[in-house]
């Protein structure tokens, strides 16, 4: 149990510090990314909820005079909980699909990535290298 524990830990962390360079990156490595970024977004999918109140906020600041405060706390709620369900989705999907080297299906692939920017989510199980 241990050696699996470490194995994860491992495997999570070298994902996490893979580089740009994708396209360069060995199946190993790509495997490793894919894996990191889906548990990453299994864990994590709950920031997307204060992410998308903050922006909504912010956007709503410069747009017709709709009150930021109030479109932040309600549609950027609204907004953060489907984007919770799916990043949190993709991840499961992620993680369950692992061995499969595809390049993430939300975009950004991390929560904390282009943190002012809206999470959109592209074409699914795309290989690295096409």
């Amino acid at each position: 149990m241990r050696y699996r524990l470490k194995v994860f830990v491992l495997t999570f962390l070298l994902a996490l510090s893979a580089g740009e360079g994708v396209a360069q990156e060995s199946y190993g490595g790509a495997v490793g990314r894919k894996l990191g970024v889906g548990f990453s977004n299994i864990v994590l999918s709950w920031v997307e909820i204060p992410k998308c109140m903050i922006n909504g906020y912010n956007n709503s600041l410069y747009e017709d005079g709709v009150p930021g405060f109030a479109y932040g706390l309600t549609g950027g709620f609204i907004q953060g909980v489907a984007n919770t369900a799916g990043r949190l989705f993709t991840g499961v999907l992620d993680v369950i699909t692992f061995p499969l080297p595809t390049k993430p299906i939300p975009q950004p692939a991390f929560v904390w990535e282009d943190f002012r920017g809206d999470t959109s989510y592209g074409e699914a199980f795309i290989l690295y290298n096409e």
